[in-house]
Protein backbone atom coordinates (compact mmCIF):
# COMPACT_ATOMS: atom_id res chain seq x y z
CA UNK A 1 0.00 0.00 0.00
CA UNK A 2 2.90 2.41 0.79
CA UNK A 3 3.93 2.44 -2.81
CA UNK A 4 0.38 2.95 -4.21
CA UNK A 5 0.56 6.21 -1.87
CA UNK A 6 4.12 6.89 -3.30
CA UNK A 7 2.46 6.81 -7.02
CA UNK A 8 -0.60 8.92 -6.12
CA UNK A 9 1.17 11.53 -4.27
CA UNK A 10 3.52 11.97 -7.31
CA UNK A 11 0.61 12.14 -10.05
CA UNK A 12 -1.11 14.93 -7.66
CA UNK A 13 2.60 16.98 -7.86
CA UNK A 14 3.06 16.38 -11.32
CA UNK A 15 -0.69 17.93 -11.72
CA UNK A 16 -0.37 21.25 -9.60
CA UNK A 17 2.85 21.38 -11.52
CA UNK A 18 1.17 21.04 -14.45
CA UNK A 19 -1.87 23.35 -13.97
CA UNK A 20 0.47 26.33 -12.62
CA UNK A 21 2.46 26.06 -15.75
CA UNK A 22 -0.73 26.44 -17.80
CA UNK A 23 -1.89 29.75 -15.55
CA UNK A 24 -2.52 32.86 -17.78
CA UNK A 25 -0.77 35.66 -17.57
CA UNK A 26 -2.95 37.67 -16.29
CA UNK A 27 -0.53 40.67 -15.83
CA UNK A 28 0.17 40.61 -19.26
CA UNK A 29 -3.50 40.48 -20.22
CA UNK A 30 -3.33 43.92 -18.15
CA UNK A 31 -0.43 45.44 -19.51
CA UNK A 32 -2.21 44.88 -23.25
CA UNK A 33 -5.55 46.54 -22.45
CA UNK A 34 -3.59 49.64 -21.18
CA UNK A 35 -1.63 49.57 -24.19
CA UNK A 36 -4.73 49.43 -26.09
CA UNK A 37 -5.75 52.50 -23.94
CA UNK A 38 -2.83 54.20 -25.24
CA UNK A 39 -1.27 53.82 -21.47
CA UNK A 40 2.17 53.18 -22.87
CA UNK A 41 3.94 53.90 -19.82
CA UNK A 42 1.99 51.46 -17.44
CA UNK A 43 1.67 48.98 -19.90
CA UNK A 44 5.63 48.95 -20.30
CA UNK A 45 5.55 48.32 -16.70
CA UNK A 46 3.08 45.27 -16.58
CA UNK A 47 5.28 44.07 -19.39
CA UNK A 48 8.46 44.26 -17.78
CA UNK A 49 6.58 42.12 -14.17
CA UNK A 50 5.22 39.55 -16.57
CA UNK A 51 8.79 39.54 -18.75
CA UNK A 52 10.53 38.65 -15.12
CA UNK A 53 7.67 35.95 -14.58
CA UNK A 54 8.01 34.59 -17.64
CA UNK A 55 11.23 35.35 -19.50
CA UNK A 56 11.77 33.19 -22.08
CA UNK A 57 8.26 33.77 -23.89
CA UNK A 58 8.69 36.29 -26.56
CA UNK A 59 5.09 37.72 -26.41
CA UNK A 60 5.95 39.51 -23.50
CA UNK A 61 9.58 40.77 -25.10
CA UNK A 62 7.94 41.68 -28.56
CA UNK A 63 4.50 43.44 -25.88
CA UNK A 64 7.77 45.37 -24.05
CA UNK A 65 9.18 46.47 -27.69
CA UNK A 66 5.95 48.06 -28.38
CA UNK A 67 5.04 49.61 -25.10
CA UNK A 68 8.70 51.34 -25.15
CA UNK A 69 8.49 52.21 -28.96
CA UNK A 70 5.38 53.57 -28.29
CA UNK A 71 7.18 56.18 -25.88
CA UNK A 72 10.03 56.74 -28.73
CA UNK A 73 12.72 55.52 -26.77
CA UNK A 74 14.26 52.98 -30.03
CA UNK A 75 16.96 51.98 -28.66
CA UNK A 76 15.73 50.17 -25.18
CA UNK A 77 12.60 48.86 -27.55
CA UNK A 78 15.36 47.58 -30.07
CA UNK A 79 16.58 45.36 -27.06
CA UNK A 80 13.06 44.03 -26.13
CA UNK A 81 12.50 43.00 -29.92
CA UNK A 82 15.88 41.32 -29.97
CA UNK A 83 15.29 39.59 -27.30
CA UNK A 84 11.66 38.72 -28.29
CA UNK A 85 13.29 37.13 -31.29
CA UNK A 86 15.82 35.22 -29.40
CA UNK A 87 12.87 33.72 -28.00
CA UNK A 88 10.78 33.16 -30.67
CA UNK A 89 9.82 29.52 -31.71
CA UNK A 90 7.14 30.41 -34.77
CA UNK A 91 7.75 31.95 -38.14
CA UNK A 92 4.61 34.86 -36.96
CA UNK A 93 6.56 35.35 -33.57
CA UNK A 94 9.85 36.18 -35.25
CA UNK A 95 7.94 37.78 -38.19
CA UNK A 96 6.41 40.37 -35.83
CA UNK A 97 9.60 40.88 -33.92
CA UNK A 98 11.58 41.47 -37.71
CA UNK A 99 9.30 43.79 -38.70
CA UNK A 100 9.14 46.24 -35.95
CA UNK A 101 13.06 45.82 -35.33
CA UNK A 102 13.06 47.26 -38.78
CA UNK A 103 10.70 49.94 -38.24
CA UNK A 104 13.26 51.10 -34.95
CA UNK A 105 15.86 51.12 -37.55
CA UNK A 106 14.17 53.31 -39.79
CA UNK A 107 13.50 55.58 -36.93
CA UNK A 108 17.20 55.03 -36.85
CA UNK A 109 17.69 56.21 -40.03
CA UNK A 110 19.91 53.04 -40.14
CA UNK A 111 18.87 51.82 -43.34
CA UNK A 112 21.45 48.78 -44.61
CA UNK A 113 20.30 47.04 -41.32
CA UNK A 114 16.59 48.26 -42.02
CA UNK A 115 16.95 46.87 -45.70
CA UNK A 116 18.38 43.30 -44.29
CA UNK A 117 15.61 43.13 -41.10
CA UNK A 118 12.62 43.54 -43.15
CA UNK A 119 13.84 40.68 -45.83
CA UNK A 120 13.97 38.62 -42.55
CA UNK A 121 10.20 39.32 -41.96
CA UNK A 122 9.53 38.67 -45.31
CA UNK A 123 11.58 35.90 -44.90
CA UNK A 124 9.25 34.28 -42.48
CA UNK A 125 5.60 35.81 -44.00
CA UNK A 126 6.25 36.39 -47.83
CA UNK A 127 2.39 37.45 -48.22
CA UNK A 128 3.16 41.07 -45.49
CA UNK A 129 2.06 43.93 -47.70
CA UNK A 130 2.92 45.82 -44.73
CA UNK A 131 6.34 44.55 -44.68
CA UNK A 132 7.17 44.67 -48.19
CA UNK A 133 6.01 48.25 -48.57
CA UNK A 134 8.88 48.89 -45.52
CA UNK A 135 11.49 46.74 -47.29
CA UNK A 136 10.86 48.64 -50.19
CA UNK A 137 10.77 52.02 -48.42
CA UNK A 138 14.15 51.15 -46.67
CA UNK A 139 15.85 50.31 -50.28
CA UNK A 140 14.72 53.56 -51.62
CA UNK A 141 16.12 55.50 -48.36
CA UNK A 142 19.42 53.59 -48.37
CA UNK A 143 19.64 54.58 -52.61
CA UNK A 144 18.54 57.87 -51.34
CA UNK A 145 20.98 57.99 -48.37
CA UNK A 146 23.93 56.10 -49.05
CA UNK A 147 26.31 55.19 -45.90
CA UNK A 148 29.20 57.20 -45.50
CA UNK A 149 32.20 55.13 -47.82
CA UNK A 150 35.40 54.07 -45.67
CA UNK A 151 38.13 56.81 -45.90
CA UNK A 152 40.83 54.70 -43.60
CA UNK A 153 42.28 54.14 -47.08
CA UNK A 154 42.65 57.40 -48.11
CA UNK A 155 44.40 58.43 -44.83
CA UNK A 156 46.79 55.48 -45.48
CA UNK A 157 47.87 57.17 -49.41
CA UNK A 158 47.99 60.62 -47.88
CA UNK A 159 50.94 59.11 -45.53
CA UNK A 160 52.61 57.88 -48.49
Amino acid sequence: MEMKNRIIYLLLLLLTFVANAQKKDKILSKANEEYAAKKFVDAEANCRISNSKFPNRSVTSYNLGNSIYRQNQFSESKSAYATALKNSKTRPEKHKAYHNMGNVLMKEKNYTQAVEVYKDALRNDPTDEESRYNFALAKKMLKDNPPPKDDKNKDKNKDK
